[in-house]
């Protein structure tokens, strides 16, 4: 299991840190990305992102860039890397 290590500036609390998991599905279209949403604490973030098999790391990160952007969080982020 790989997971995307996320850092940002966050005005409240200063330097903020958290991963989100990546999880590769064999039994799924091989080039899909779906993710998987909390619904607590903090409902409607992603908790997990399930991939198929033929699903690059650029593709993934390609994808939290969006994703960030969306959010409006992706100028205060200062690390995105995939462990």
């Amino acid at each position: 299991m790989v997971s995307l290590l996320v850092e940002f500036n966050c005005p409240e609390h200063g330097l903020e840190r958290f991963r989100i998991k990546i999880v590769k599905r064999f039994n799924m279209n091989p080039n899909m990305m779906l993710p998987k949403f909390r619904t607590r604490p903090k409902a409607g973030e992603i908790k997990a992102l399930a991939i198929g098999r033929d699903v690059t790391d650029a593709e993934i990160e390609r994808y939290f860039k969006n994703y960030f952007r969306e959010k409006g969080l992706w100028n205060k982020v200062l690390l995105m890397r995939l462990l």
